[in-house]
């Protein structure tokens, strides 16, 4: 009963950790209400994945379009729309004690015992940044901060990431 209870709180502290985090931030004195249009330019950097590229750059626009801004050329753009990605390995070490002891109520004696466990995984960071093409200072910027899950299917993958995008943008002016 005491090992069941044990692996129960460790695999919630796991899945507390696993915890999608998303900072956003933007510039008060720009009027976004003026502006209509977007585009959305990404650099490529060597060794990218391009099928999760072009899954971000969709989900952007469609978030975009959403909140009724019109895709044109970036010469055409009202608001420049760019992102980048990064991926870590981290490691979690979480150290927990259980009690072993013998005799009714643990009266007789009893002693603690430390239990440590060493969670790897991978860390993702998307950057999502709108940049005024006047003087392409950033006005508006978010962050998500997540854990990554093995996604088995395309399908999979794509619904993975619209869902992050569309919590990154949640807050993003119309």
């Amino acid at each position: 009963m005491k090992k069941l209870i044990l692996l129960i709180a460790i695999s919630f502290i796991f899945v507390a950790c696993s915890t999608l985090k998303i900072s956003t931030d933007y510039d008060e004195s720009f009027d976004f209400s003026k502006e209509s249009s977007f585009v959305v330019v990404h650099k490529s950097v060597d060794g990218e994945d391009s099928l999760t590229i072009d899954r971000i750059r969709d989900a952007i626009e469609a978030n975009m379009k959403q909140k009724n801004y019109t895709k044109v050329s970036k010469a055409e753009a009202d608001l420049i729309v760019v992102f980048h990605m990064d991926v870590q390995d981290k490691s979690e070490v979480q150290t927990s004690y259980m009690s072993m002891g013998y005799g009714r109520y643990r009266y007789g004696g009893s002693m603690s015992v430390p239990i440590t466990n060493t969670y790897e995984y991978k860390e993702g960071r998307l950057v999502i940044e709108t940049l005024n093409p006047k003087n392409e200072k950033i006005v508006w910027t978010s962050t998500a901060t997540t854990e990554l899950k093995n996604q088995k299917t395309p399908q999979k993958r794509t619904e993975y990431i619209n869902d992050i995008v569309k919590k990154m943008m949640e807050k993003f002016p119309n």
